[in-house]
């Protein structure tokens, strides 16, 4: 049971997430042959903070890709702030963790509309650093803090040379099953691959304590957290491979599997993969294919975002772990939205041989005077 009814745009906002969800997890499914860790709840923040500073066809583009079709930016704004107060809220027994945060390269300084709307609704504070390296590293080190460690490092790249700004955000989930499974019980069992030989992963065993359905299609089962607001839903195909099965599933497809979970009899057996998987994937391509294409173009309208200074995103990426076992599940996520300008200052590169010339500037005169053909001597 919900604390309060939902608004109209949380419902707006809740509908639109989870429909992005799916589609991301499809694009990125159809591009990948292993595990696939996601979380489109970071990744829509960390967008839906940036969208703030876009306009005209960029901001439409993105609006559209994250499901908010023609949503005004005050009620996208408001939804996105109330579904993150709520969601910490609803289990005092799950720990929910949602954080921004933005950093600049000085001595550029983000618009202070932005800024404002940022600190109001996304509870994002603005710090500078000198250079796009140091920028790198105060992401790195803040999304290991607000993680607990469970991502030290979601930047690994180079850091490019034009780069401005970056938005970031983490999210942290710690829950206990709310019906555990018995360690004793965890055996070493077969888990078998697509195409492949099988592999031994311990597996884990309760009976009773979920919700089961079963159709022609899959199986799915629904394990509780802490008081029940949270849970994890599984889903396994019987009649198809993961990748098909994933193409095909959609919000209706998960909501006749939701509508139809049963609770399972004391004596119904689980068996359940115990694991400890991470990902790190940049989601550039795969959001420029669900439609946000202009956001990433040198013609991209981002006004909002730094005053007089031309500019795009360069990167989205996205690092995951999740750890799950007889106790529960720890999930932590971090997405960084990279902007770079458009184009750099005209600078000058000495990169052919010169001239130069040692001089006093109020006379003229000349002190040394010399060709360099090559630096080396």
């Amino acid at each position: 049971m919900l604390p309060r009814a939902l608004s109209g745009a949380e419902q707006q906002a809740i509908t639109a997430g989870n429909d992005f969800a799916l589609r991301l997890l499809q694009r990125v499914t159809s591009q990948q042959s292993g595990n696939v860790l996601l979380s489109p709840l970071s990744v829509s923040l960390a967008l839906g903070m940036t969208m703030n500073g876009a306009a005209n066809e960029t901001q439409s583009e993105m609006q559209r890709t994250l499901g908010w079709g023609s949503a005004s930016r005050a009620d996208i704004n408001v939804a996105y702030r109330d579904l993150m107060s709520m969601l910490p809220s609803l289990d005092a027994s799950v720990t929910v963790k949602l954080v921004n945060g933005i950093w600049m390269r000085s001595p550029l300084t983000a618009d202070t509309g932005f800024v404002s709307d940022a600190r109001r609704f996304f509870g994002a504070p603005v710090s500078s650093q000198p250079t796009p390296r140091a920028m790198f590293d105060a992401v790195n080190d803040w999304g290991n803090r607000e993680t607990n460690g469970m991502v030290p490092k979601v930047l690994t790249q180079e850091p490019p040379d034009a780069l401005v700004m970056l938005l970031a955000n983490a999210v942290y989930f710690a829950g206990s099953w709310r019906n555990r499974f018995d360690s004793a019980r965890t055996t070493t069992t077969p888990f078998s691959r697509e195409g492949g030989t099988p592999v031994t992963v311990p597996m884990m065993s309760r009976d009773g304590g979920y919700l089961g359905f079963r159709d022609q299609q899959l199986q799915a089962v629904d394990m509780a957290y802490g008081n029940s607001a949270y849970s994890m839903l599984v889903l396994m195909p019987t009649t198809q491979a993961i990748g098909p099965f994933v193409a095909t599933l959609d919000t209706t497809r998960l909501r006749q599997v939701m509508t139809g979970l049963r609770p399972a009899g004391s004596d119904e057996l689980l068996r359940f993969p115990r694991f400890s998987l991470t990902g790190s994937l940049e989601l550039s391509r795969d959001l420029q294919a669900l439609g946000m294409a202009r956001a990433f173009d040198g013609a991209a309208q981002f006004p909002r975002l730094v005053p007089n200074v031309a500019t795009k995103l360069d990167f989205v990426q996205h690092a995951v772990k999740v750890d799950v076992d007889e106790k529960g599940t720890r999930a932590a996520a971090v997405t960084v939205v990279g902007v770079v300008r458009t184009s750099l200052p005209v600078g000058y590169v000495f990169n052919r041989p010169f001239v130069f010339l040692i001089r006093e500037r109020l006379s003229g005169t000349i002190l040394f005077t010399g060709v360099v053909r090559n630096p080396l001597g």
